[in-house]
């Protein structure tokens, strides 16, 4: 039971039912025996932890992230990037005098189970912010959470922001054309597509910015390109299996630039290619995006955009701290930056001696 249970069965609003658990003295004394009877025999009490809260002050933003527990793969292939905005988030809100709370988004037991218990969240003062990451189109049940005195901050995902919910994620559009004039420009302008999820926002954008700039270097070149996507998940496996088609097809006598939706893609693609063929990883160009880890442990070392994880938490905590100015909902896109290492560029000035604090890359 929660507070919004307790105050339908005792015909009060849930304000009335904080008030009464608190001991507030402007409640009837009829309205406060009714509330106490109800949560009395439900069992209900108010959390320690949101009390402690009340007395200290402290607001705590609550992290929500998308997780499907059967599939391995997407928790193996996200890890990353929910560690490195974790790790943003918590860094912001200890320099604002904030908590954070981590939590699953966990659709087995159904949307109302999972409704409920980011309701309880707010009701019960453990939140005053809840971020929901990594959404699918599945997802419709966010909507449901949206009230005009909620905070609710959604990444990587595009909603109707006239119920009040507000909107970060990344320009992906954009970085994919730009991915792509930077590959023309290094003489890889026969570009494919690798494309990962078409059920993420992300996925949908880059495949979408490869498609406009494509078209557009077609316009500005004698040769045209025919377009090539093949769509898959975020995932090595994905990237794996499409360098086994790259090299069996044939493929690279038509294509010289690959842009992949994800590093992970990349990385599968380029493990193929090096095992099989290396000799092909000199002749074309390769982008990817997330900016992981492992991009400067392969040969070559793979090209990246990058996340602002920094900006994506200070934007988090200035949408907290000014609901009343957002308050009707916002939409912010976020630039990335594209990390130029040797997967972009000719054979001939890839930059092998440099040392790796270097070697990570250049920003540009």
């Amino acid at each position: 039971m929660n507070s919004e249970q307790i105050a339908k069965l005792a015909g009060v609003s849930r304000s009335t039912v904080s008030k009464v658990l608190h001991n507030y003295p402007d409640i009837p004394e009829e309205t406060k025996q009714r509330v106490l009877k109800v949560a009395s025999e439900h069992g209900y009490k108010p959390d320690v932890v949101p009390q402690l809260m009340k007395t200290s002050g402290q607001k705590t933003i609550g992290m929500y992230y998308f997780s499907k527990l059967e599939e391995s793969v997407y928790e193996r292939i996200n890890a990353n990037y929910n560690i490195a905005l974790l790790v943003a988030v918590t860094t912001e809100a200890k320099q604002r005098g904030y908590g954070v709370q981590f939590d699953l988004i966990d659709l087995t037991h159904g949307p109302q189970a999972l409704l409920d218990g980011i309701n309880s969240d707010f009701d019960n003062h453990r939140i005053s912010t809840a971020v929901l990451v990594g959404l699918d189109d599945d997802c419709s049940f966010v909507t449901k959470l949206a009230r005009s005195n909620r905070h609710i901050i959604v990444l990587d995902k595009e909603f109707d922001t006239s119920t009040g919910l507000r909107c970060l994620y990344t320009d992906d559009l954009s970085s994919a054309m730009r991915a792509c004039k930077h590959l023309a420009d290094q003489g890889f302008d026969r570009i494919m597509h690798i494309a990962g999820d078409q059920r993420k926002l992300a996925g949908r954008k880059r495949k979408e910015g490869y498609l406009r700039a494509l078209g557009r270097l077609n316009k500005e070149r004698d040769h045209k390109c025919a377009p090539l996507v093949i769509e898959g998940r975020f995932t090595i496996e994905h990237g794996y299996n499409v360098g086994k088609r790259f090299l069996e097809e044939r493929l690279y006598e038509q294509y010289n630039g690959i842009l992949c939706g994800s590093d992970m893609i990349g990385l599968g693609f380029t493990k193929y290619i090096s095992d099989r063929k290396p000799e092909i990883l000199d002749q074309i160009g390769i982008v990817g995006f997330d900016n992981e880890p492992e991009d400067v442990f392969i040969t070559p070392s793979l090209t990246t955009l990058e996340h602002n994880y920094r900006y994506f938490a200070r934007m988090i905590f200035d949408l907290e701290q000014n609901y009343s100015e957002f308050k009707a909902g916002v939409s912010v896109k976020i630039e990335q930056q594209l990390i130029v290492r040797d997967s972009s560029v000719p054979k001939a000035k890839r930059r092998h001696d440099l040392p790796l604090q270097e070697y990570i890359g250049v920003r540009t």
